[in-house]
């Protein structure tokens, strides 16, 4: 149904990816929609991590002489994008399960050379678009600012853009800035995203929803210790099936729950609206 590029302008940590699992691993427990999560960075395993334990790989590696298993995920299936024989079938094959059914990720790239990085990264155009015809959803973790051609084109592939940013005034600026000056930002699919907020600061929601001119309240993830320590004992999935129905107020994760909640609904109400566009 639509590609979803998660991405900043800014190369500084913004918590774009515990952001980004935040809205999926929710979206895919409360709404009818099967997700694939991809993750496009280089040299970072934090998606993995949060919902695997790293294992210790040393003695496969001695065993392999230090080559990658180029017949299971991202790699197999980069393998098989290029010799043409991926179809949207066999996606899942290369991908993790979290939630049967409702949630896959595709764990990032392996090698810790760059060159081959972007080369693999390059023929993720039709990656996505081949898992776009088996998934409701593909939320893609992609690399931050524009430096490489690999991200330019990623973006183009999304139909949905979420550019990220924290409380910061410098950052909400460089926000601004790029909405204005580039053009792969100027097609009406960017749904702007507040991370790791605190509505105690000076740049909370509404303060900064009003800066950016933007019609409407933006979405938001707040700050949430619980979820954060989740993240690093590898327990997303488990917060969310154990916190789903956290909406009481008294309940410490009730508003954290609500904002993710209605963070899923402004990328479901952008789909609706760039569906009726067309």
């Amino acid at each position: 149904m639509a590609i979803v590029g998660f991405w900043s302008g800014d190369r500084k940590e913004t918590a774009q990816t515990l952001s980004m699992l935040a809205i999926a691993t929710y979206m895919a427990i409360e709404h009818n929609y099967r997700i694939l999560v991809v993750d496009a960075t280089f040299s970072d395993d934090t998606l993995e991590r949060c919902f695997w334990k790293k294992t210790n790989a040393k003695g496969a590696n001695l065993l392999n002489k230090g080559k990658i298993d180029i017949a299971s995920g991202a790699e197999g299936l980069v393998s098989a994008v290029a010799s043409n024989k991926a179809t949207p079938e066999i996606i899942p094959n290369f991908t993790r399960v979290v939630l049967k059914n409702r949630l896959d990720v595709l764990c990032g790239l392996k090698t810790e050379v760059y060159e081959s990085y972007e080369k693999s990264i390059m023929l993720y155009k039709d990656l996505l678009h081949t898992a776009n015809k088996y998934y409701d959803l593909v939320f893609v973790d992609l690399a931050k600012t524009l430096r490489k051609e690999s991200t330019k084109m990623l973006l183009e592939t999304s139909h949905i853009i979420v550019y990220t940013f924290t409380q910061n005034l410098r950052k909400i600026d460089k926000y601004m800035e790029q909405i204005q000056s580039q053009e792969i930002l100027k097609k009406g699919n960017v749904i702007p995203l507040l991370t790791n907020s605190d509505d105690n600061s000076k740049y909370n929601v509404k303060n900064v929803t009003r800066y950016i001119g933007a019609r409407r309240e933006i979405a938001t993830i707040p700050y949430n210790c619980s979820y954060m320590e989740c993240a690093s004992e590898s327990g997303v999935a488990n917060f969310f099936l154990k916190t789903r129905l956290s909406t009481a107020t008294q309940d410490k994760n009730s508003e954290f729950i609500k904002a993710v909640d209605f963070s899923c609904k402004k990328i479901i109400y952008k789909l609706e609206e760039l569906k009726y566009k067309t």
